[in-house]
């Protein structure tokens, strides 16, 4: 028979391992999802929120905003946080848009909060200075580069910060003809950066420009014949907003992308996955792969967790409360399944107008 004190002992030991299990659980599980409060667009017609102007972290167990890392109020009036990606362990990038001063820049947010930053990269060229190069979308390349949209073109900068051109222009400037559209040139919403280093960018514009292009020269755009491929939007209504690129896991250098559009026309809002073969340069076989009203509308951001086999989707339209969604992907079926019955992250002041989010820890 065991006394009282090794009763306790037991007890004791008992909630030790407990509580050490709890901690090794936290640790695998700190990764989260950060997201930036900016200049979202959702759609042509839709109307978006008033954004928060930061950048802050969501538990991916809760979906509930754990920290604020950045408020951008407190820098000036004017600054919109547009995009953001893991630069190190301890910080983010993130590109800031603003619309008066024009001064355009990238910054380095501290992981831990606090409102500290720094200037990465603020060049006037890459970043210009005129009201007709917003910027919308940034993406990290197979080189370890970016590439940025902004409206009429596409930027993109080396992991040496320098600005990678074709002959004078941007690496993606005002495509135009054959696949590229006839009049690519006015509003690029967002981009892909391939594994392959080519690249995919979505095109916001009136029928027929409001379409997906696939630009097959790793070099950046020369002429029209470097968009091989192109989807239009499943309506003359709707515009694609944001993207998702998920590699196949069995079959190399292909895989599927999603594509979220949206309407200011009812029934009009879905996501599209469409097959990708990085070697030919073709996009291919559209799926409706979502479509629900009551779930997503007036999409403005989307991001992949590759680790956990999400889809995470952002409404950036007043229409649904600027709620997050979680959705698993079949490649089979080429369809997203949502993760119960009840948005991801509920509204609040901070997921108020996503424009942009990644996973990260």
């Amino acid at each position: 028979m065991m006394n009282l004190r090794s009763i306790v002992f037991i007890a004791v030991l008992s909630l030790g391992l407990g509580a050490c299990e709890q901690q090794v659980d936290s640790a695998s599980t700190g990764r989260r999802l950060y997201i930036t409060s900016g200049s979202c667009y959702v759609g042509s017609g839709l109307t978006s929120e008033t954004p928060s102007r930061t950048v802050s972290a969501i538990d991916l167990d809760t979906g509930v905003v754990d920290e604020v890392l950045m408020d951008y109020n407190t820098v000036n009036a004017t600054d919109r946080p547009q995009s953001v990606l893991k630069s190190d362990d301890g910080n983010l990038l993130v590109l800031v848009e603003n619309g008066t001063s024009y001064a355009r820049r990238i910054d380095l947010v501290k992981m831990k909060g606090d409102n500290q930053f720094s200037t990465y990269l603020a060049d006037s060229t890459i970043l210009s200075t005129t009201n007709v190069h917003v910027v919308r979308n940034m993406v990290r390349t197979a080189d370890g580069g970016l590439l940025i949209s902004k409206s009429v073109a596409s930027e993109k900068v080396s992991s040496s910060k320098g600005r990678v051109t074709v002959g004078a222009n941007p690496f993606i400037n005002a495509p135009a003809g054959g696949s590229c559209g006839t009049a690519n040139n006015t509003l690029i919403s967002a981009v892909i950066a391939l594994p392959s280093s080519k690249y995919i960018f979505a095109h916001a514009s009136a029928n027929p420009n409001n379409r997906v292009v696939f630009m097959n020269n790793v070099n950046g755009y020369t002429t029209n014949a470097d968009c091989t491929s192109a989807v239009s939007a499943p309506a003359t209504t709707t515009f694609p907003t944001a993207m998702a690129y998920i590699p196949s896991t069995s079959t190399p250098n292909t895989g599927y992308l999603l594509v979220s559009y949206s309407s200011s026309t009812a029934a009009q809002d879905y996501i599209y996955a469409y097959d990708v073969n990085e070697t030919s340069g073709t996009i291919s076989g559209a799926t409706k792969a979502y479509e629900n009203t009551s779930v997503v509308r007036g999409m403005s951001a989307m991001t992949y967790d590759s680790q956990a086999g999400a889809v995470y989707v952002a409404n950036g339209s007043t229409a649904l409360a600027n709620s997050i969604e979680k959705f698993t992907f079949d490649p089979t079926t080429k369809t997203l399944t949502r993760s119960g019955s009840v948005p991801f992250s509920g509204t609040s002041l901070y997921t108020k107008c996503i424009s942009g989010m990644t996973v990260a820890n």
